[in-house]
């Protein structure tokens, strides 16, 4: 059940991570540019896929350390105007559910152990 959150809570902070970059992105932006930085800003967090996946307690473990600095990046931005405070408060919710569940799913991984 655990697992099955986790990786729903998780596609979702991609989906709204990488869509909110695309929707805020300045108009006639060109669609490379804004693939490119979707690349670059969430790129570690989807080279964490497989720790979503398998349910691996120390790839979770290094999920949970990524997301630290996620955690950090969307805290700042909660200090933007509303469009972008919107999807920050978003943003970060999902960020500390992640890492909630991730944290969880090692704690249940070690009592299996």
């Amino acid at each position: 059940m655990i697992l099955l959150l986790l990786r729903l809570s998780y596609l979702l902070l991609l989906i709204i991570g990488i869509t909110g970059l695309f929707s805020l992105a300045p108009p006639g932006v060109h669609i490379v540019s804004s693939i490119l930085m979707a690349l670059i800003l969430y790129g570690p967090l989807l080279l964490m896929s497989p720790a979503v996946i398998s349910g691996n307690k120390r790839q979770a473990t290094w999920l949970c350390f990524i997301l630290l600095f996620y955690f950090c990046g969307f805290a700042v931005q909660l200090l933007d105007p509303p469009p972008i405070r919107t999807l920050a408060i978003a943003k970060t919710t999902l960020t500390v559910v992640v890492f909630v569940l991730a944290a969880l799913q090692i704690r249940q991984k070690q009592h299996a152990d």
